[in-house]
């Protein structure tokens, strides 16, 4: 049954859709920086050229790249897995104190995941709004 015209919502549903939309979109991006970070190490050894002394890099950074990647994959991971986890608390949140406090906290989340698992950036922005409706909705 969907909801009667003029009635109001008991839960933050547009606020709850569109952080959940985010926050994959910003799990998939972390899962897509680990599998590059993947496939950079394996052709990392591709990188080295010979020299009469031995076996030098032909980047200095190079065997950091992965390194790199990996830890912004993971920290990415876990900022987008509980950025999911509180938009899915927010779906079934009804008190309004609750829900501010848990887009107080999808606010933050979408901060910081704007530097690690930013979620094509479109991930970032709808966690964004969806973290605002959150703290601004009344029932």
């Amino acid at each position: 049954m969907g909801q009667q015209p003029g009635t109001q919502s008991t839960i933050p549903y547009t606020a709850y859709i569109l952080s959940l939309i985010g926050s994959i979109l910003m799990v998939i991006y972390s899962i897509m920086v680990l599998a590059f970070a993947a496939f950079i190490g394996t052709l990392l050894p591709r990188y080295y050229v010979f020299h009469r002394f031995g076996y030098y890099p032909m980047m200095t950074m190079m065997p950091l790249t992965p390194v790199l990647f990996i830890v912004t994959g993971i920290i990415g991971l876990i900022v987008s897995i509980l950025a999911l986890y509180f938009s899915l608390r927010l779906g079934r949140l009804s008190d309004v104190n609750a829900v501010r406090s848990t887009g107080v906290i999808l606010l933050v989340l979408a901060i910081i995941g704007l530097f690690v698992a930013n979620g094509f950036f479109i991930g970032f922005i709808l966690l964004l709004i969806g973290s605002v409706l959150a703290m601004t909705w009344k029932p």
